[in-house]
């Protein structure tokens, strides 16, 4: 990079100041000592670590290794030449400052001519038009608005957002007049490149609907998920976007981004506006004159937008102000990809204020969520899309026809009709009437009604199976204290610890592993992929209690249980009605007919039917598809050891600890409870559970990348390993779900799809791996608990089939089933159904009686292998 020594020079670079004009580009910069640092904005540095650092009149950047003064800096960013730069310069000074004599001439170029603003209007107007028609020719403009979770058209037709391809000069006359004023206006670079090429372009207006600037955006898959790629125009003012809703809307929520106030929008608070940076507000008193008198500020949830939305308070104090901060220091437009429109129009429902406090009477009322979510009523239901909504009723659908009775109200205005959907000319006129009586493009409006279809045509498809009636339960509101509660809870070094002693004083006594166990599977609900538990047992050892005080635990908006289940009767669901949810079943038995659907369940993560019905409006029979999406964590108790092996495989399997010992501390337990220490200790069981639920309900449902997996290992000695693996893969991503408030949240971008996640560490190992070898790692893994026990105590009550059975003589090892209640205490029923099992599978085999006899004779064909863990092959 070259450089020029001199006197004018070196006056020129000391009139400038290189940190606001930066800050004027829309970089941010936080002041450190003598220096300013922020994210590098050069073009191929994609800095995430404020590596760009100006101290006086030098910058410098660590990241790229790039630095000089502001001539470097403008060759660098704008690309200029040196002799541009600095005429540039020049200007900005006012020419006060004399050319330095040692600058080598340069090829003379057009002069550069000031545009007069009514040209720069039309000529700005007529580059918006371009870049708004190339985002609808071009997929990639759309599909990076998709990515950030800018996902309505309407919304993007309502704010003019546009692309630019580069390709802005096929239009224009290869030189004269028209491209020295782009260039002046900065949509040109000196070079003749588009400053905006491979942006999505958002102008900003001004209160009377003037274009102040031109915002982009960087689409390029090198800036997916990186905050760098801001561009504006040069020597114009960033403005501030969205200010005409200042016109409609007493309440404003500031935010910092262009970005951030469309997630705002796409939340359903159209009165968003963005300041464009922490320092971007210069003139609040503009708020004031337009009537408004509440102010929300939403600013980035890191330390810098904290302090900003301090300093800005200090500003703005004839306002009524709020500040809402985002959890894990997100902005935004980070929080609406990760956790979608719902959540953070959840996050930004603001009280209502009393009348003395807005100073102009009534209260604004919080707006609803939006986002196109479906809202079922008496007659019909609400579509919401992005800021728009609307009720739908009366619907009469034929194969040929789709008549409804759309309604929609906003600021005082209403418009009713009945309309055939599937009729062109009947909707274009719904367009035209709709897009005239609330002022809106009539792409949005018509991009509206294609969901409109097919939104009703999935209720009509779930009204066929009569599942209309189903309604959303209301999410309970969660107060400050035990947000705060739930949030200590999650962050508790001794999570796991603190889970067990819960289970304890919600009555559930022992069974250490199978009670992490089960409410790692009730929490990766959530999760894509989760896990589902089969308690095998005997009766009244405890698996229902096992399942009971587990599925308490969850969310009750969040758990189905049934007693049983037809055959078809999970076909038959709401849509969505299983989605991330707890499918409790309380006796395998009673969901023998429905092992198929559940199976599909787990493994397909969704059901879908086709079924034959007639149309009553033709007579016809025609073809009904009803599809009920997962992922589910199915829970399951039975007695029966023969339950099919293919529903088996699907669970992870384990049994109640029928011992003695365990016998000993539940009766203990029991009569505790009749105690006046025991009734105290029930005294807040219901607190227990609430302290949960709030808790799962802060989950997200985040991914979870394992970077140690390809160290761990599974046996291979068996084919069941290709089931059993997964399982122990899941099983440790269940518990890094579960501390997910533990780790820092990190973000990676695949084809502009841009995705949280959280790692497993080692601690999230070491509990897998206790609880895999507790459940998954048992030798004698082909029996039951029961049979397993069983054995164990055939094996204690008579030597096998080996050198001490000879020392004992042929009968010493046999035994009847009278022999094996009397040892165990066992009831017959118990004993004939495990004892079977071990016939099954060849632990034991059966000599008929002798001399006449029917008594049946047992011989053990065990040695006691495998009882530490270790591979054995029987006999």
């Amino acid at each position: 990079m070259s450089s020029v020594n001199g006197p004018d020079l070196k006056a020129l670079k000391d009139a400038f100041d290189i940190a606001a004009w930066v800050r004027r580009k829309g970089v941010e910069l936080e002041k450190a000592g003598k220096h300013f640092v922020g994210r590098c904005p050069l073009p191929g540095h994609e800095d995430e670590n404020g590596s760009f650092t100006i101290t006086g009149h030098l910058w410098n950047c660590f990241g790229c290794n790039r630095g000089g003064s502001i001539i470097d800096l403008l060759m660098e960013w704008e690309g200029l030449t040196q002799r541009q730069a600095i005429d540039w310069l020049l200007e900005q000074t006012g020419g006060s400052l004399r050319r330095a004599s040692s600058l080598e001439p340069e090829p003379k170029e057009a002069p550069t001519q000031l545009v007069e603003e009514a040209r720069a209007q039309r000529l700005l107007e007529r580059v918006v038009e371009i870049y708004e028609k190339t985002l609808n020719d071009v997929p990639e403009g759309r599909a990076y608005l998709e990515s950030r979770g800018i996902e309505d058209p309407g919304l993007w037709s309502q704010h003019r957002i546009g692309y630019s391809n580069g390709r802005l000069r096929e239009t224009l006359p290869k030189e004269g007049k028209v491209i020295n004023e782009l260039k002046s206006l900065g949509v040109l670079l000196k070079n003749g490149r588009e400053r905006f090429t491979g942006c999505v372009v958002v102008p900003v207006f001004d209160v009377e609907g003037n274009i102040v600037t031109l915002y982009g955006r960087q689409a390029g898959p090198a800036s997916r998920g990186a905050s760098k790629g801001h561009y504006y125009l040069p020597n114009r003012p960033t403005g501030l976007w969205n200010i005409g809703t200042i016109k409609h809307h007493a309440h404003l929520f500031l935010v910092e981004s262009v970005f951030d106030g469309l997630s705002v929008i796409m939340a359903g608070h159209p009165n968003c506006v963005a300041i464009q940076g922490t320092h971007g507000l210069s003139d609040p008193a503009l708020f004031a004159e337009h009537s408004v008198n509440r102010i929300t500020l939403l600013l980035d949830g890191d330390e810098s937008g904290k302090k900003a939305s301090e300093q800005l308070k200090a500003t703005l104090l004839q306002y009524t102000v709020d500040v809402v901060m985002l959890p894990d220091g997100r902005d935004p437009n980070d929080h609406l990809c990760a956790e979608g429109a719902s959540s953070l129009a959840e996050l930004l429902v603001q009280p209502e204020l009393p009348a003395a406090a807005t100073q102009e009477g009534p209260a604004v009322p919080a707006p609803q969520a939006t986002a196109a979510t479906q809202l079922p009523q008496l007659q019909g239901f609400v579509v919401n899309v992005g800021i728009r909504s609307y009720e739908v009723r009366s619907i009469d659908k034929s194969p040929s026809k789709l008549k409804v009775t759309v309604r929609r109200e906003h600021a005082g205005k209403l418009h009713v009709d009945t309309v055939d959907l599937y009729n062109a000319r009947q909707r274009r006129q719904l367009t035209q009437d709709l897009a005239r009586v609330f002022e809106e493009p009539a792409e949005a409006v018509e991009a509206d009604i294609t969901k409109l279809i097919t939104t009703t045509e999935g209720m009509q498809q779930q009204d066929a199976a009569g599942h209309l009636g189903e309604r959303p339960q209301a999410l309970p509101e969660m107060s400050p204290e035990e947000r705060r509660e739930a949030e200590a809870f999650a962050k508790a070094p001794d999570l796991i610890e603190q889970i067990g002693r819960d289970y304890e004083r919600c009555g559930l006594i022992g069974e250490e592993a199978n009670r992490l166990l089960a409410y790692l599977v009730m929490t990766s609900r959530k999760m894509p992929d989760p896990l589902s538990l089969l308690v095998l047992s005997s009766s009244g050892a405890g698996k229902t209690a096992l399942q009971d005080t587990t599925v308490a635990f969850a969310p009750p908006e969040e758990l189905v249980k049934v007693t049983s289940l037809s055959g078809k009767a999970l076909f038959y669901k709401e849509r969505t009605s299983l989605k991330h949810k707890v499918l409790a079943l309380e006796e395998g038995d009673g969901a023998e007919e429905a092992s198929y659907a559940i199976r599909n369940l787990i493994s397909a993560k969704e059901l879908v039917m086709e079924a034959t019905i007639k149309d009553l409006q033709t007579g016809k029979l025609t073809t009904m598809e009803n599809k009920v999406e997962g992922p589910t964590a199915v829970f399951i108790t039975t007695t029966d050891p023969n339950t099919d092996p293919e529903t088996k495989s699907r669970f992870i399997v384990t049994s109640i600890d029928e011992s003695r010992e365990q016998t000993r501390r539940i009766l203990e337990y029991q009569r505790r409870r009749h105690t006046r220490e025991g009734l105290a200790d029930q005294a807040d069981v219901e607190g227990i559970r609430r302290r949960h639920h709030n808790f799962q309900r802060l989950l997200k449902p985040i991914s979870v990348i394992n970077p140690f997996a390809n160290q761990l290992g599974y046996g291979d000695d068996r084919l069941q390993g290709r089931r059993d693996q997964p399982k122990y893969l899941n099983l440790i991503a269940a518990v890094a779900f579960l501390r997910q408030a533990m780790k820092p949240i990190r973000h990676h971008g695949v084809n502009g799809d841009r995705r949280a996640y959280v790692e497993v560490d080692k601690e999230d190992i070491r509990i897998g791996n206790e609880l895999a070898v507790a459940i998954l790692g048992r030798s004698l893994d082909e029996l039951s608990r029961p049979g397993r026990d069983l054995l164990e105590e055939l094996e204690q009550m008579h030597p096998g089939s080996g050198e001490t059975a000879k020392r004992q003589g042929p009968h010493a090892s046999g035994f009847t089933r009278r022999e094996v209640r009397e040892r165990t205490g066992w009831n017959n029923t118990r004993v004939h159904r495990y004892l079977r099992e071990l016939v099954e599978l060849e632990y034991v085999i059966v000599e008929n009686g002798r001399n006449g006899t029917a008594l049946q004779r047992y011989r053990l064909l065990y040695n006691g292998e495998g009882k530490s863990g270790e591979k054995f092959v029987l006999g």
